[in-house]
């Protein structure tokens, strides 16, 4: 299904979506506890609803209230599940975070998913798990992890590591988790160990080595608030500095999502930007070309581009190794939209040089992939004409309520 859009001037004042990243860790450190957890401002994405029909069948209690969810861990339920099927959609946090957590818990699982997600490689986290007691038959496993030393290559994905994370502490014994190579989005691992010490798991760091010990127990507060989601808040802050202005509530500055970068490179393109205590504003600027290292956060990578599309001069975007492996070709699908839409751009190796001009009303593919399609609307909102995207839907990935907030309506 494709959207029409005309150019539109932007007057946003709207609350941030929640954040996946935290959704997705909260909900696992409940299901893994005994207790009921109250989890406010999950939302309803698609990959957050994966993640939790997966725990269910895993064997937590799962019911949502709304944008808020209320989970029985799988220890206070003891169901007593010895197999399940587990479909994570798109979602490859659910995936990844699920495989080592249904391993730990000695249970037999089918994987399976949607779109590009079988696609995507595993083969790091796989084979650690093999040299641990779990037999892996594609996108099965079944056995019981055993505890001991995992050397991880981390130049690959996070999520290995934080699925590792969770899982381990369920042991009896302990474990290390050693990690070659340069680590990859590593205020993702970041996230994990915040919600982990919420939990009350103890992990203990040095140097490229985590020492998880066995045995522990999730423990959460018994109602906790998913923070809002710097991702999501990126479209809306590139609406603002190229077609009017946006407003953002419910964002922490002090958050660890690293996609809080956002801020540095808008201001990097000269864009108005205003921090109050409870919101952040930025407003439409005369902006110029800038460089921006996207390699710990990637999922920045379609909005930042059609900041430097809609700025004066040249802007190098680098860091994008990871951009082929995401829920489309993402660097072949940001210079295919830059192309549409008149914007010269070389993408070559992991690193894309946009010459930002005169943006065309186009027909943009979406690729079936959240990210092109809301930084495609955004890009078309300075367009000298009429533009369609395709794939609208893609956006429950992660934003629901997208349209609605580019729209400046207020959220109900």
């Amino acid at each position: 299904m494709a959207t029409t859009l005309f150019p539109f001037k932007a007057n946003l004042d709207v609350t941030a979506p929640p954040s996946k990243s935290y959704a997705h860790r909260l909900m696992i450190a409940a299901a893994l506890g005994e207790g009921e957890v109250e989890i406010l401002n999950v939302g309803l994405s698609d990959d957050v609803k994966a993640t939790a029909e997966c725990l269910k069948n895993l064997g937590a209690g799962v019911s949502f209230e709304g944008e808020n969810v209320k989970i029985k861990g799988i220890f206070g339920e003891k169901k007593g599940t010895k197999s399940a099927v587990l479909d994570c959609g798109e979602s490859g946090s659910t995936l990844r975070f699920l495989f080592p957590i249904a391993s730990a818990l000695g249970i037999d699982a089918e994987f399976t998913g949607r779109g590009n997600l079988l696609n995507r490689p595993n083969t790091v986290l796989t084979e650690a798990l093999k040299k641990h007691g779990v037999k892996v038959d594609g996108f099965s496993v079944s056995g019981k992890l055993e505890s001991g030393v995992y050397e991880i290559d981390a130049t690959v994905s996070s999520q290995y590591i934080t699925g590792l994370l969770f899982a381990l502490p369920l042991l009896n014994g302990d474990s290390k988790i050693i990690l070659s190579g340069e680590l990859v989005s590593s205020d993702y691992i970041d996230i994990t160990l915040e919600i982990l010490k919420l939990a009350g798991i103890r992990v203990d760091i040095s140097g490229g080595e985590f020492t998880v010990y066995g045995g522990q127990h999730y423990r959460l507060p018994s109602k906790v608030t998913c923070e809002g989601d710097w991702s999501g808040a990126a479209f809306l802050f590139v609406l603002g500095a190229i077609s009017g202005a946006a407003s953002v509530s419910g964002l922490k500055l002090d958050s660890r999502q690293g996609d809080k970068r956002i801020l540095d490179f808008l201001a990097l393109s000269g864009a108005e930007i205003e921090i109050s205590t409870d919101k952040i504003t930025v407003k439409k600027s005369e902006l110029k070309g800038f460089n921006a290292y996207l390699e710990n956060c990637p999922d920045l990578a379609p909005i930042v581009c059609v900041l430097a599309a809609a700025a004066k001069g040249k802007s190098e975007i680098t860091g994008l190794k990871r951009l082929r492996i995401k829920e489309s070709d993402r660097l072949s699908a940001i210079a295919d939209m830059l192309g549409a839409a008149g914007i010269r751009c070389e993408a070559t190796g992991d690193a894309i040089t946009i010459y930002g001009g005169e943006v065309s009303g186009a027909d943009f593919n979406g690729y079936k992939d959240h990210r092109i399609v809301m930084a495609a609307t955004v890009l078309s909102s300075i367009a000298n004409g009429k533009s369609t995207v395709t794939d609208e839907n893609a956006v429950n990935k992660s934003y629901t309520n997208f349209f609605r907030d580019i729209k400046g309506e207020k959220n109900a």
